[in-house]
């Protein structure tokens, strides 16, 4: 029983989906043992539960080793995790006034939560619904912390992170190539074909194994 045979005695649809996609984009065939079982994984964080949390632990852990972002994490974590967003809101500003948290993030989580607020938004009423507004007005939000959200919050195929290190590298090993135009001209590609998930899944766990795979699998491909 192959990968494709086992996913569809789980989940047919996903199996029909990923059937689809590889004969699409036949550069994946040799990848498929790696397909993702199902098409949303739990948070793979114990104590990240809601979307504010999984935002403020995305900012936390963006652009820094993950063992850094842990203890950043240990920090933050208990200062957000609470029943009342007024709370929340005070120690927002000790995280501000915080030398011990990353100095250039210390504005984002303030922000995020002094908007929230703004808006009667709180860590309890916030939804992926949102989520371009905060794009819009909090920086540091961006296409890999929506995306990122929207992969274990939602199963829209707007989800690609073609900004994550992860995906940058298995783009390569299936393109031969890291362009940020051209990784994000595939994401709207698949997104617009329904294949954003699948795809965004795959290249991500192709990236993720990189080491292990060859430099690059095959001849170079046009449908760039």
């Amino acid at each position: 029983m192959n990968r494709l045979q086992f996913i569809s005695q789980i989940n047919p649809s996903w199996a029909i989906t990923i059937s689809n996609f590889i004969e699409e984009y036949p550069e994946f065939k040799q990848y498929l043992y790696m397909a993702p079982i199902n098409n949303i994984e739990p948070i793979p964080y114990k104590n990240v539960t809601t979307l504010f949390q999984a935002i403020m632990h995305y900012i936390c852990s963006a652009g820094v080793r993950y063992t850094y972002a842990i203890k950043q994490w240990q920090i933050i974590h208990p200062l957000i995790d609470l029943d009342d967003w007024e709370n929340i809101i005070q120690n927002s500003i000790l995280l501000r006034n915080n030398t011990n948290i990353q100095n250039k993030k210390r504005e984002m989580y303030y922000n995020l939560c002094t908007f929230m607020t703004q808006h009667n938004l709180t860590h309890t009423n916030l939804t992926v619904a949102h989520l371009d507004l905060l794009k819009k007005n909090v920086p540091g939000i961006g296409d890999g912390c929506i995306a990122w959200c929207k992969k274990y919050f939602t199963i829209d195929d707007d989800c690609v992170e073609y900004t994550d290190i992860n995906f940058k590298k298995g783009f390569i090993k299936l393109y031969n190539t890291d362009s940020l135009p051209l990784r994000k001209q595939k994401a709207k590609e698949w997104q617009q074909k329904r294949f954003g998930r699948i795809a965004g899944l795959m290249v991500l766990q192709i990236g993720f194994y990189s080491a292990t795979l060859p430099l690059y699998a095959g001849t170079p491909r046009t449908p760039l």
